[in-house]
């Protein structure tokens, strides 16, 4: 199996005693990531797929039965919510129980963030609360679950994105590495900033350097494909990007006692 199955997965180790979790960052498909960082109130979503396609994925308790149909996800006990992004907005639907298109639901729970374009790559990025009180919304835990199943569809290549058929663009992944996760983690004590976000030329790393510990730093590309390594040994350090493909990339640091991803936008 390829390396991308295990870099999906990049995640921030558990410190602490947060409840917050995270999926990772899961490959539904070449090309097409999704990530779920829930809180004790709220849930952020991460899409990261084609530019000139609408992107949909599905949150489900239901194992999917390999050569199943989509059609054995439904709304009925919870077990078939989906969210859908398309012409610059957020949908909130459901699965119906059959191979037909999704219905909406009453009201959508989710709201964009933001919605950004690099090269042939879109990230979408959405929150909604962790318990909408909606039966037809997947009930996020307050602590990582074992394991929960993804659909995900996308199609419609074209300048509209519109929503429709898909063709074979479809398919299944069980996201079972989730891990508790805290926004506020710092390497004992080492900040770690990577900045300018997005950029073309330069790309400065920053920590609070101790020269009794090491440090890596590490890049990959969407299809997890490792593109720069490297040690840190000073507080502020300067990669030159100016010939790395546009696109999404995961930075990663790593230290003898901790790692930490963070998401990085090439111009």
């Amino acid at each position: 199996m390829k390396k991308i199955t295990l870099l999906c997965f990049l995640i921030t180790s558990c410190f602490g005693f947060s409840q917050n979790w995270t999926t990772g960052d899961v490959t539904l498909t070449t090309g097409y990531t999704v990530k779920f960082d829930v809180t004790s109130s709220t849930v952020t979503m991460t899409m990261v797929g084609p530019s000139n396609e609408w992107l949909g994925v599905g949150i489900s308790n239901v194992v999917y039965s390999i050569g199943s149909q989509m059609g054995q996800f439904n709304d009925t006990d919870g077990s078939g919510d989906v969210v859908i992004y398309t012409n610059n907005s957020i949908q909130d639907r459901r699965m119906p129980g059959s191979n037909g298109t999704p219905p909406a639901d009453s009201s959508s729970d989710w709201s964009l963030s933001s919605n950004d374009i690099s090269g042939s790559t879109r990230t979408v990025v959405a929150t909604r609360d962790r318990d909408t009180g909606d039966a037809n919304d997947y009930d996020f835990p307050t602590s990582p679950p074992a394991s929960f199943t993804l659909v995900w569809a996308k199609g419609g290549a074209g300048t509209n994105n519109s929503f429709g058929f898909h063709s074979g663009g479809r398919g299944a992944v069980l996201a079972n590495n989730n891990v508790l996760s805290n926004d506020d983690f710092q390497l004992n004590p080492v900040r770690f900033t990577i900045s300018p976000n997005p950029s073309s030329r330069n790309l400065n790393i920053g920590i609070s350097y101790n020269a009794s510990r090491e440090y890596n730093i590490e890049a990959y590309d969407v299809l997890g494909k490792q593109i720069y390594r490297g040690q840190l040994f000073n507080n502020d350090t300067t990669i030159d990007v100016s010939n790395w493909r546009s696109g999404v990339y995961l930075v990663k640091l790593t230290s003898d006692e901790a790692t930490q991803t963070k998401r990085f936008v090439k111009q």
